[in-house]
């Protein structure tokens, strides 16, 4: 049985190698213009991201949010009650994807993002997010809640700025399945 078991792990460790060689090339890279640039057009095309936090019982749970960004800096609100902001309280850990419709699988892109969740909690971060939001969402300024109140902005609202610490930038477009992992240190996109 240790020698079944012996090809299954070297089985496993060249299947990682290959996926390592295929999607990472050469494994973490630095973040270059090109592969900012990218990420920049990614996060500025698309409204919606999922966001996975993690629950009390150690599941993550994912959700689906509108956000924009500052630079490489993803924001989003939502309601103080939800789990998302009683999880991110808990364990600020998170992790986003981000892609644009595609309608060739071929020319697909995204960005993965794992980071962590800060609370906004200063007015000039907090309305520019706001004025960025309307911006990318002009529609949310008519809404209303079946009472009659403005969605936006909505005071019972907390925002959230994700610090990068990896990401990962998927170019389908420079060969299927392509991907550049970027590792951020001391808060610093390298």
């Amino acid at each position: 049985m240790s020698e079944l078991n012996a090809k299954l792990t070297q089985a496993e460790n060249e299947m990682d190698d290959v996926i390592k060689k295929r999607i990472y090339g050469n494994g973490a890279t630095e973040m270059t213009e090109e592969l900012r640039a990218k990420m920049i057009e990614i996060l500025e095309s698309c409204k919606d991201m999922a966001i996975s936090t993690l629950r009390e019982d150690g599941w993550p749970q994912v959700n689906t949010v509108g956000f924009v960004n500052m630079g490489e800096d993803v924001y989003f609100e939502t309601f103080k009650t939800t789990s998302k902001a009683k999880n991110i309280a808990r364990d600020n850990r998170v992790s986003l994807a981000i892609w644009p419709y595609y309608e060739n699988v071929a020319n697909g892109s995204g960005v993965s993002i794992g980071g962590y969740a800060e609370e906004v909690t200063d007015e000039e971060t907090a309305s520019e997010f706001h004025r960025l939001l309307l911006e990318k969402m002009p529609e949310l300024a008519d809404i209303t809640y079946n009472d009659g109140d403005a969605v936006f902005p909505d005071p019972h609202t907390i925002r959230y700025r994700i610090r990068p610490t990896v990401i990962s930038i998927l170019d389908f477009e420079k060969g299927f399945g392509h991907a550049d992992f970027v590792v951020v240190e001391d808060g610093a996109i390298k």
